[in-house]
């Protein structure tokens, strides 16, 4: 799993709703009244369903990348989930279509790749609704020889949402919008079920709240214009999320005491319900179970003092870990190919990125949290090594 075996495409991590609402509010509620109005209330954006899956990507020349690394072509599945429907997709056809519509320049677009989520959790109603193994489609990346600046207007002018990934200044990102699913059902691509088309958040917050308080969905994804377009997540409270959730009870309470209009009021007062009332929502009743339990076995645990972790550090590394797994195929399949070391390497690298982009900081992380990511990671794969071999 060198350099060679990496994803150079990655899709760029997708910031969560609550902490991007909540930075918002803090930072217009005093001076900016009618911007934080407008944002919420009267802007138009495109919402689909969020999905429980793990993101699996196909460019135009055949090749399929998992979240991180690629995923060779004699593998019929990821995740014990079959590749069939990814690999039967035209992606060549996709770009030759997004060239027309868009009026490209053949020469100056080096690949096309088209990012979706394999469905390869039986969560939700996902089993009932026979979806299982389906690849639902929510954007694309053009890769392009020069400036991207030229390319990037022909596709803003076409009427697609794109914006040049911010670590990579050749790769322009596509994401969820009108034309781009009009594009992707013309080459018979599958789309995500839409949860809102041209309408404003607050709209597409009301009429989602009473399925995200039950966690009858994982969450929606909205394609908002904030300077320029990009992608938020906002995710049901049976996912683990602590630092964005305590960010938006504390957005909710000041928007509360604030001279606001009152459609903003319900707006936040919506959020707050969806992640405090957990009273039927079966999954979120469950995680919270969980959580209390062990805050209570390490209330017994000596204090050691600031320079070692937090209880809420060391749980948000557990939950990563688990987390992170889901961005690669299962743990036997590394054990066949005697890649365990690479893989230990490699989920390490990504637990460590999803605590960084959980507590927005730096993923120049402190040592102790460093040491304490591998030591876990370690022990986890052992412990799961050590359930396989007895299974066996």
């Amino acid at each position: 799993m060198g350099d060679k075996q990496r994803n150079q495409f990655q899709w760029d991590h997708t910031e969560n709703a609550l902490t991007f609402w909540s930075m918002h509010v803090m930072k217009s509620i005093e001076y900016y009244k009618d911007s934080l109005h407008d944002f919420f209330l009267k802007n138009p954006c495109y919402a689909t369903e969020k999905y429980d899956g793990t993101n699996v990507a196909k460019d135009d020349r055949g090749q399929l990348y998992s979240r991180r690394l690629l995923i060779e072509d004699k593998e019929d599945t990821f995740i014990e989930t079959t590749l069939k429907k990814v690999k039967e997709a035209n992606i060549a056809d996709f770009r030759s279509k997004l060239q027309e519509v868009a009026d490209l320049d053949e020469t100056v677009l080096d690949r096309c790749v088209v990012y979706g989520e394999l469905i390869c959790n039986a969560y939700f109603d996902y089993k009932e609704r026979g979806i299982l193994g389906d690849w639902k489609v929510f954007g694309a990346g053009v890769l392009v020889k020069k400036d991207a600046a030229e390319t990037l207007d022909k596709l803003l002018k076409a009427g697609f949402a794109a914006a040049i990934k911010s670590s990579n200044k050749h790769l322009i990102q596509l994401f969820m919008n009108e034309k781009f699913v009009e594009l992707a059902r013309t080459v018979k691509l599958d789309v995500p079920r839409d949860k809102g088309i041209n309408e404003t958040i607050a709209k597409i917050i009301e009429r989602s709240k009473d399925d995200m308080k039950k966690g009858l969905l994982e969450g929606i994804v909205f394609t908002i214009y904030d300077k320029g377009y990009k992608v938020i997540k906002w995710k049901g409270a049976q996912e683990y999320q602590p630092v964005a959730v305590e960010k938006a009870i504390i957005a909710n309470d000041r928007v509360q005491k604030e001279d606001v209009h009152e459609d903003l009021k319900k707006t936040f007062g919506s959020i707050y319900e969806v992640i405090t009332d957990i009273s039927e929502n079966k999954l979120a009743i469950k995680l919270a179970k969980k959580t209390k339990q062990k805050a209570e076995k390490d209330k017994s645990k000596p204090d050691k003092g600031k320079k070692y972790l937090s209880n809420l550090d060391k749980e948000m590394i557990q939950h990563g870990i688990l987390h992170s797994q889901g961005k690669f195929d299962m743990l036997e399949e590394y054990l066949k190919k005697g890649e365990i070391e690479e893989y230990k390497v490699n989920l390490v690298m990504e637990v460590k990125k999803h605590y960084a982009e959980e507590k927005k900081e730096s993923e120049q992380l402190d040592d102790n949290i460093a040491t304490f990511i591998t030591h876990k990671v370690n022990a986890v794969i052992k412990s799961q090594m050590a359930s396989i071999e007895n299974d066996s």
